[in-house]
């Protein structure tokens, strides 16, 4: 929701405004309908368009070929077929770059095809040197060929950078992305005009003759053109993932060295680089290295030039117990910032978003399709039908894998490779890489073979020879002896018993406390830093031996993230050993992590006008994925069975609040949905429970509410005010008035009259009269009403008043609230300086209490002052922190109004290709919003803009004083 100064601004657009208002505003003729034909996609700039004016084309001569798709092939037969390693490193790099950045943005469509004078160079190196001996060529031909391949990496990290960024931050990097661009053709051009290579091997041979030769070789080319002067035409768009979040991840695991798996690794590489649409299943038995080797893959030198880092994606599969969880899961891995509350769309928006390749790693497959399928009054939901929707998606790579022999679908063309066990030779080199001394024992080969030669068991098992100081005879004895209660198959039952001769080992048998430390462990998705063990594993009295022996067992693994403490973690794979182990999976475990996520989060327990909430929300984000997945996998039945149905209340307390949390940081109705499940089955007449229960939907309708699903909201919150009712306790009467304080809030987003708002209003004033805060905050929705009712001078007058009383109580986010709704008014007064002012002060306040919501609305406000004084450069500043703090709280509202008027400062700039990005970008977002007034206006603005700013690049229309005839945005 974004707050303006006025009752014409966000979403009270269907407000009138004051007929001299209207003078002053630019308003462009509607046109008739047979004229307003508007274009669903965007044209490219004509030859006369002003961005294309001025620039002069690099004089590189005439060529007559095009680098097309049958070049491309040409060159790809002549692939690690030259006479010195350095021209087929070259070639493979201007391969991949010809193939991966085909379409790289709009950003600047003057580029000249980067790809046809990649291709140039290409035909040339390969021509000349096909069929040589190295021994006959120059040093200086060496020369040339290493210093093209550098300018092509240059090249290649060049535009990866442009791929890289958001693709609604594309908007304010343009101009920065036409110099990286021209940088890159810079470098071409002078390979082009002086690539010593030209004259030391082609004899003089133009390209037409060289193209000929190799079609004649290869007869695959077919036709090409005969005559192509240089293009100078700009890259398609290409915009990238909006990567940037905040939302604390479990990071894949360090790539480690691999034996024996170098060609499966490669292999991998080559489908997912070179095939359309790969799906790849890597199957085997546990312990196989399914895990490292897609690791492997996923840092591999040629799938990063293909998939940006920011667009490969792990998703540890293990643990998922529902559908749900694997949606909760994949919105977490993919870093999805929309937050509809329906997660699946949300997921299938962000990767349908751009057409840049994505590579999504599903990572222990096998527990989420073991799922049982969700059945609800919306349908059926299962997690094959959720890797069905992504395989559609003809963008996105998948690459899973999965505790199987087979990966049978009758949607999805999987490529499956299957791992057994390393060779022999391979084995030992794992072993004695990690125990040297073991190289000559003469039971080696023989504990080799009992394990199968299974990576995982194999490094398990010398990483336990190190610790123990046992003998491979030694420990092939009590491989022997060991067992395993698993029912899987033979190969999953070798690599359970690696695990279990880790987990059984005398280390810790020995050690109850690093027993108990891995079972808390093992339930925490994204794992803990050293920092927060005191709060996980508060009933562990040694944590530093328990850590310690973890690590010499190697049963948890640790990563480094910047400056902050090491965040311990167990491996997946182990985690789904402990989870089918009684010891580490007891109810007496579970009740001992429940107990200390809700210690956690009532321990930090606060509101926004609290002086610890900035504090407390940084320490809840940390742990806000474990959290959710802990309190979700509470149930009604699992109550008694963990020992907390005599402390159930102490359980729901801790959901509320970290449901509260979510509400003012980034809301998710999920949990709250879960929590009102489990409260509808039990004994509803008891007060404490229906206190929960109406708690639970004041909750649910702000939440709903901060995500613009207004009538949800309503529906939730008047449930609220109901059950506070039937309480009846002052308390409670005062917690609904503050529901009712909402309530009015959502109604006016409805656009209900403003009598009705006001009879409200005055309820809730009347529940709050014994709460100093409550009173003064109803005040402030009086304030809010006068303006919203077209009295904004007496709404600036209540809201001073209401500001000064909340001042005096320290309630700093609400006095924020009420500056906000007092910028309407002096907006829709005409006082500009004064809404600059508030603006200014509203945002330090909401930045140093932690409450993005608000500071992304003083930012939206801040713009808005910026256009109306003509200052679009320093509008265009704030529009982008105002986007970035938008998308961290998930509003799409503020989202949509950011772009909207980024659009139009960039179109009164005179900047076309700025404006039609914004706009296209706000269109977007306005369409996955409801069918209100003012998001229909909002849409509508969109259309007509864009059609203008396309005739104006057509050079269609005549521009007066500089500018384009632009619907104005609502800025008051």
């Amino acid at each position: 929701m974004a707050s303006d100064g006025s009752k014409h601004s966000g979403p009270f657009s269907f407000l009138r405004r004051k007929p001299d208002e209207r003078k002053t505003k630019s308003k462009p003729t509607r046109p008739s309908k047979k004229e307003a034909n508007y274009p669903k996609d965007s044209t490219v700039l004509s030859k006369d368009s002003p961005l294309t004016a001025g620039v002069e084309p690099p004089s590189a001569g005439t060529y007559a070929f095009e680098a097309g798709k049958q070049t491309i092939e040409v060159l790809q037969r002549f692939s690690n077929a030259l006479p010195i390693p350095c021209a087929n490193e070259v070639l493979e790099v201007a391969l991949l770059l010809m193939t991966t950045y085909e379409d790289v943005t709009k950003v600047e469509e003057q580029v000249k095809d980067i790809n046809n004078r990649i291709g140039c160079l290409m035909l040339v190196m390969v021509d000349g040197l096909n069929g040589k001996d190295a021994a006959s060529l120059s040093p200086q031909v060496i020369r040339d060929i290493e210093q093209l391949g550098i300018d092509l990496r240059a090249i290649q990290k060049d535009l990866a950078r442009i791929t890289s960024q958001s693709r609604w931050l594309l908007i304010f990097f343009k101009d920065a992305n036409k110099e990286i661009i021209s940088a890159c053709l810079d470098r071409l051009s002078d390979a082009l005009q002086s690539f010593q290579v030209t004259r030391a091997i082609s004899d003089g041979n133009m390209l037409f003759n060289i193209q000929t030769r190799l079609e004649s070789m290869n007869k695959v080319t077919g036709k090409m053109a005969t005559q192509v002067n240089e293009v100078y035409n700009w890259l398609k768009d290409k915009n990238a993932h909006s990567g940037q979040s905040n939302l604390v991840l479990q990071e894949m695991p360090i790539p480690i060295h691999l034996y024996g798996r170098d060609a499966v690794v490669s292999q991998i590489a080559r489908i997912l680089t070179t095939k359309p649409r790969p799906r790849v299943g890597i199957l085997g038995a546990g312990g196989m290295g399914k895990t490292s080797v897609a690791v492997a893959v996923m840092e591999h030198e040629l799938v990063g030039t293909k998939y940006q880092e920011d667009h490969r994606f792990w998703v540890p599969c293990v643990g998922i117990t529902s559908p749900i969880m694997f949606l909760q899961i994949l919105s977490k891995s993919l870093r999805v910032s929309q937050d509809t509350g329906a997660l699946l769309k949300d997921i299938l928006y962000t990767l349908k978003s751009t057409q840049e390749p994505r590579l999504v790693l599903l990572d222990n497959l096998e527990t989420a399709l073991s799922s049982p399928e969700v059945v609800s009054d919306g349908g059926r939901l299962s997690a094959e039908e959720i890797i069905d929707q992504l395989a559609i998606i003809p963008h996105v790579s998948i690459l899973a894998t999965i505790r199987s022999n087979t990966l049978p679908s009758d949607t999805i063309a999987w490529e499956l490779i299957p791992l057994e066990g390393v060779a022999r030779e391979d084995a030992r080199a794992i072993f004695t890489s990690i125990c040297p001394k073991a190289s000559g024992h003469p039971s080696l080969d023989a504990l080799l073979e009992a394990l199968g030669y299974m990576p995982y068991a194999v490094t398990l098992m010398a990483k336990h020879a190190v610790k123990s100081f046992v003998e491979p005879d030694e420990l092939l004895a009590e491989w022997k002896k060991s067992g395993t209660k698993s029912l899987s198959t033979d190969l999953r039952l070798k690599m359970d018993r690696s695990i279990e001769l880790s987990v059984e080992s005398k280390a810790m048998v020995d050690n109850p406390n690093a027993q108990q430390l891995l079972a808390i462990l093992s339930k925490l998705p994204s794992g803990t830093n050293q920092k927060h063990l005191k709060w996980w594993a508060k009933t562990v009295d040694h944590i530093s031996s328990a850590i310690a022996t973890l690590n010499d067992t190697a049963l948890i693994t640790q990563r480094q993230e910047g400056v902050l403490s090491p965040t311990f973690f167990v491996l997946p794979v182990v985690q789904s050993y402990l989870h089918e182990n009684s010891r580490y999976n007891s109810p007496e475990v579970n009740h001992l992590v429940i107990e200390a996520c809700c210690r956690f989060v009532l321990d930090h327990k606060s509101s926004p006008d609290d002086k610890e909430f900035k504090a407390h929300i940084q320490e809840l984000d940390i742990e806000k994925t474990n959290i959710q997945a802990i309190f979700l996998g509470v149930t009604a039945n699992s109550l008694p069975e963990l020992g907390l149905a005599q402390n159930a209340s102490y359980v729901f307390e801790a959901m509320l609040t970290f449901s509260w949390y979510q509400a003012w940081t980034r809301g998710n109705p999920e949990l709250l949905n879960h929590l009102l499940e489990i409260l509808s089955s039990l004994n509803t007449e008891d007060e404490t429970t229906l206190r929960h229960i109406a708690e639970a939907h004041f909750c649910l309708g702000k939440t709903y509410q901060e995500l613009g699903r207004h009538t949800d909201a309503c529906t939730a919150i008047d449930r609220a005010r109901t059950e506070f009712s039937k309480l009846g306790t002052p308390a409670d009467i005062v917690r609904r008035g503050h529901a009712v304080l909402c309530l009015a809030e959502a109604w006016s987003f409805l656009q209900l009259p403003s009598k009705s708002i006001e009879d409200i209003v005055i309820e809730a004033q009347e529940d709050l009269k014994s709460d100093p805060k409550g009173s003064a905050c109803a005040l402030v929705s009086r304030g809010f009403n006068y303006w919203y009712g077209e009295n904004p001078e007496v709404g600036l007058k209540t809201l001073e008043d209401a500001k000064k009383s909340l001042e005096e109580l320290g309630c700093t986010a609400e006095v924020v609230r009420c500056m906000l709704y007092m910028m309407r008014c002096n907006a829709s007064l005409g006082f500009l300086s004064e809404r600059l002012r508030i603006a200014q002060e509203a945002l330090l306040l909401a930045k140093s209490i932690g409450t993005d919501n608000f500071a992304s609305e003083a930012l939206w406000n801040l713009s808005c002052c910026h256009i109306r004084m003509g200052q679009y450069d320093e509008a265009l500043v704030i529009l982008k922190e105002s986007l970035l703090t938008a998308e961290r709280v998930g509003s799409p509202l503020t989202i949509a109004q950011v772009l909207e008027l980024s659009g139009y400062a960039y179109g009164m700039k005179r900047d076309l290709l700025g404006g039609r990005l914004g706009y296209e970008e706000a269109k977007k977002a306005y369409s996955e919003m409801g069918p209100l007034a003012y998001i229909t206006e909002g849409l509508d603005r969109c259309r007509y803009n864009l059609w203008q700013i396309e005739i104006a690049e057509g050079g269609h229309v005549v521009v007066e004083d500089g500018h384009i005839e632009l619907r104005v945005p609502m800025l008051d």
